[in-house]
């Protein structure tokens, strides 16, 4: 198996640009397929002159699809949307675009298809839109090319992510820090450099072919714990106080109005349920990689939040 270039789907994205990087770390040619490529522009640096490109890409136009995968001898669809807006709709983005990027790489020809999914998606009674999607995304990814293989993520987290900014945020400003019901769902959070190194290292194994990588890091918490370690990282002594899921599925409601929301009504209900890697499902070590600790990462990025700044490294809890 020879795979010169990789076309990344979504690879703009907070995910999508750590896969770029670990691609082009492996001296792969990488395409950068995405709605904005004004948003992509930083992605080039990832490697040499030339070797990550840009390409303005439609997922609800084949013919745009199609030309994204040419060429290519891989492709990893990293698309994806954490809430919906105008035309851009969990089925649209999550489920037909799937749909199209499979159907364009198995009539391309094309060696390998990665689909980044998220853990959870194997529960077919969800009535959560977005779960849902996720499931239909992967049903749909498997028609269209058997031999996909399926990266499901637990939380990703890293210097651009949504749960650990979002909650400094909070704790630096707010009185207290909010946790949805009693706080006592599960997550294992995986850090995002090593969900791109697991896409490396699986278009690097034909054998991972039609197998499906739960991918967690290396301790469960709480989302109680996950909080109290946000403040051990910023210095902040606040207390952590349980909202009632109901309340704040109506606050995630109304905050779905607001251009970007902090919060929507699927989203609660994902921080009521455990989201851990399910025991024997192959992983990180599968693939030879060593989960990085939300410990070791976190102060690369939290210590703006602390108070008086970064730079003060002594600050009052």
């Amino acid at each position: 198996m020879s795979i010169k270039q990789v076309t990344v789907f979504g690879g703009s994205g907070f995910v999508g640009r750590a896969i770029v990087r670990a691609l082009a770390q492996e001296g792969l040619l990488v395409r950068v397929a995405c709605r904005r490529i004004e948003l992509a522009e930083r992605t080039k640096t990832a490697g040499d002159v030339g070797q990550v490109t840009v390409m303005r890409t439609n997922l609800r136009n084949a013919k745009s699809v199609a030309a994204a995968v040419a060429g290519s001898q891989a492709v990893v669809n990293a698309s994806g949307i954490p809430f919906q807006r105008g035309r851009q709709r969990y089925q649209a983005v999550h489920v037909e675009g799937a749909r199209a990027i499979a159907d364009a790489a198995k009539a391309a020809g094309v060696q390998r298809l990665v689909h980044m999914s998220g853990i959870g998606a194997d529960q077919r009674n969800s009535t959560n839109k977005y779960v849902r999607s996720k499931v239909d995304a992967e049903d749909a990814i498997v028609a269209g090319f058997e031999s996909a293989t399926i990266l499901r993520p637990s939380v990703v987290f890293g210097p651009e992510d949504a749960m650990f900014n979002r909650m400094a945020q909070i704790a630096a400003k707010a009185p207290f820090v909010p946790v949805v019901g009693s706080g006592l769902a599960k997550v294992q959070p995986v850090f995002v450099g090593d969900v791109g190194a697991a896409v490396a290292a699986v278009l690097k194994r034909p054998e991972t072919a039609k197998t499906v990588f739960e991918l967690g890091g290396p301790r469960v918490y709480t989302y109680r714990e996950i909080a109290a370690l946000v403040l051990r990282e910023i210095a902040r002594n606040k207390p952590i106080v349980g909202v009632p899921a109901g309340l704040m599925k109506i606050a995630g409601f109304f905050a779905e109005f607001l251009p970007v929301p902090p919060l929507t009504h699927d989203q609660v209900d994902l921080l009521v349920t455990d989201n851990v890697a399910r025991p024997g499902a192959p992983g990180l070590a599968a693939l030879g990689i060593t989960p990085t600790a939300a410990e070791a990462i976190l102060p690369m990025y939290l210590d703006r939040y602390r108070l008086g700044g970064r730079y003060n490294q002594h600050a009052p809890a």
